[in-house]
């Protein structure tokens, strides 16, 4: 099913190997994922405080 959501037909997954489909897959994510992404998202490194309160 998600070979078919991003764009493999059928005879393209004949010639690939699952794992190839799966990198496809994954590939396609990221850049779909990229296009989406904000560019002011600001990413901290958690500290001890944040480990203990989860």
């Amino acid at each position: 099913m998600t070979c078919k959501l991003v764009g493999l037909t059928l005879h393209d997954m004949e010639y690939m190997t699952i794992g190839a489909c799966l990198d496809y897959a994954v590939q396609y994510l990221e850049l779909k994922n990229q296009s989406n992404t904000s560019k002011n998202v600001v990413v901290r490194k958690a500290t001890q405080s944040d480990f203990d309160n989860f």
